[in-house]
């Protein structure tokens, strides 16, 4: 049932997308279904009209019209399989013209939890291989099966025709040769699936061999023969694989094609003992010999092409799985807010799929422009609040508000005109400089010189001494692009929170690829900056939370203190063990030195 279900989504999927196309690659593929059977027949026609003609029992006409009609048959057989051809790279364009956009607004409206779950990142794996052509895929595959079913049962109907012990023969021998041509199908995608692990770990050591830090290291370590012994066992494994399943899917190969060559050897030797019987006409002989090796490859190709149809509709699992993922819930309608203070009321969490509690009864309150930063351990829960906070995640319990409706009621436009984020794990996109700041605030894509002065303002003015400036490409995905190194794509991410004006600017970590100084001078151009707007802050290194107006202390999920620097410095708590033991580390740094 399945199989069926996702074979007849693909079907209608690309009517909806490529209707005309549909008509046409129909016509195209399913006419000729019945040319075989009808070359048969007018085979069978020309020999008997001509026999009766050689015995002066007919006429020439006859001939001529019957074999007229061949030559007819067989320029429109070749001409529709040029449209049919044609209309598959018509349908896989238009779904690519088409379809792709729509699957790319359905990405972009997936709840964020989405993208972490361990089930659903497999679902974008397989995804990845344009999910469109899967589809287009799955269509022809089930056009191809319904095309050959088609054509074999006309083709045995005429067989039927000619002789009721030639068309029983077709079937008992055809069955078992489909059988055993489906299995060795089987077979193979078998060994497809079963190597698939051995063909990644190859795959990822060749990517090793090619990638020059990984050399880098592998030369300084001394490491080549580690990596070559892996690279042997995973391609022993592999082979062992291929030939172990190899040699089922020959046996079967083997016995298919006997089988093929037991019913070649039954149908010329009914039909020629019903020759001369004079049960079967000259003609009915000519036919029959003809199609018997066109439908043993038919039959033989049948299993193949089923068995490739099942690969496909199972394969689209993976886009049905895609199809029910849960859209976004926090696109709210709420455009105006009396004001903007910030409010976590008693909230827990635990991400989706998993028991531990990341934050226990958290609540705290940011006064609208009040400077706040968050510090703690590794695992404490900083930036699943700053993910609260944004609305990526909705609380497991208790309520997140910024002026006092819930940030998830937000409308997404008016959300960003409050909240402006620089996360750890920035991204850099290889687009142009101007595209790559311009993200903090799109409307400001065309002023060029507010994008320039953020970029300063980020430390990162010397990216603008490029021939094209800000306009310059980044990356790799086109000739004249150029990569940065992580330092310098920090800077590109911070000048999207300099560029924003938003009310509040949260800085998760946004740092941590510059040295102490660099950072240093980048928190005193956010202080100066963000002086008139709210700042939300995680940083590891404590010096850098000094200029908070409140510094909120996490651990284990739960805030354990709060209160400005001095104020944390006069206790013995968490924040003054972690400040005296980054200090003593850099004091120890400097003796050494």
């Amino acid at each position: 049932m399945k199989v069926i279900r996702n074979c007849t989504y693909a079907i209608r999927t690309v009517f909806h997308y490529a209707p005309w196309n549909v008509v046409l690659y129909t016509i195209g593929y399913f006419v000729p279904a019945f040319f075989t059977g009808l070359q048969m027949l007018l085979v069978q026609q020309i020999v008997d009209s001509g026999v009766a003609l050689d015995q002066g029992e007919g006429e020439l006409r006859p001939v001529v019209w019957w074999s007229g009609l061949l030559v007819v048959m067989l320029t429109l057989w070749v001409s529709l399989q040029k449209l049919a051809q044609y209309e598959t790279l018509a349908i896989r364009t238009r779904l690519t013209r088409r379809m792709a956009p729509d699957i790319a607004d359905k990405l972009i409206g997936l709840e964020y939890a989405s993208f972490e779950e361990k089930g659903v990142q497999e679902v974008f794996q397989r995804m990845s291989n344009e999910p469109q052509q899967m589809v287009a895929d799955c269509f022809n595959r089930a056009m191809i099966n319904i095309q050959g079913t088609m054509s074999l049962l006309f083709s045995m109907a005429v067989f039927f025709s000619i002789s009721l012990w030639v068309g029983v023969g077709v079937l008992l021998i055809g069955i078992p040769t489909t059988i055993l041509g489906f299995f060795s199908a089987g077979k193979r995608r078998l060994i497809s699936r079963q190597s698939a692990d051995a063909r990644r770990r190859m795959a990822d050591l060749k990517g090793l061999l090619s990638n020059k830090h990984a050399m880098y290291e592998m030369k300084l370590f001394s490491s080549e023969e580690l990596f070559t012994r892996k690279w042997n066992q995973s391609s022993a494994e592999l082979a062992d694989i291929t030939m172990r399943e190899g040699r089922r899917a020959l046996a079967m190969d083997v016995a298919s094609n006997l089988l093929q060559i037991l019913y070649i050897i039954f149908i010329i030797f009914t039909v020629s003992y019903s020759f001369f019987q004079g049960s079967v006409t000259l003609g009915q002989f000519t036919a029959a010999i003809s199609g018997a090796n066109s439908i043993g490859t038919k039959l033989y190709y049948a299993a193949w092409h089923l068995s490739m149809m099942l690969r496909c509709a199972l394969e689209m699992d993976f886009y049905m799985e895609f199809l029910q993922l849960e859209p976004r819930r926090d696109l709210g309608e709420v455009e105006n807010l009396d004001h903007y203070d910030i409010a976590f009321e008693n909230v827990n969490f635990r991400y989706p799929g998993t028991e531990h509690q990341i934050l226990r009864n958290v609540t705290f309150y940011v006064k609208e422009g009040e400077r706040i930063a968050f510090v703690g351990e590794n695992g404490a829960g900083k930036s699943t609040i700053i993910k609260l906070l944004c609305g990526l995640y909705e609380p497991t319990a208790g309520r997140v508000t910024i002026g006092g409706v819930p940030v998830r009621s937000l409308s997404e436009e008016f959300r960003q005109k409050v909240l402006s984020v620089v996360f750890q794990d920035y991204q850099g996109y290889q687009m142009s400089l101007r595209e790559n700041i311009a993200f903090g605030s799109m409307g400001k894509l065309d002023q060029d010189q507010k994008l320039a002065h953020a970029l300063e303002l980020a430390g990162g003015s010397g990216l603008l001494a490029h021939r094209q400036g800000i306009d310059r490409n980044l990356g790799k995905l086109v000739e004249d692009g150029e990569d940065l190194y992580k330092g310098q794509w920090q800077r590109v991410a911070m000048a999207r929170a300099f560029v924003s004006d938003a009310r509040y600017v949260i800085l998760d970590e946004p740092t941590a690829a510059l040295d102490p100084i660099a950072e240093s001078q980048m928190y005193e151009n956010f202080a100066k900056i963000f002086q008139e707007r709210g700042t939300v802050m995680i940083s590891h290194r404590l010096a850098s939370a000094r200029m908070a107006d409140r510094i909120l202390v996490l651990d284990g999920g739960r805030i354990v203190q709060a209160g400005n620097h001095e104020e944390l410095m006069g206790k013995d708590g968490l924040y003054r063990q972690m400040y005296v033991a980054q200090s003593s580390w850099y004091q120890g740094a400097v003796n050494l030195v």
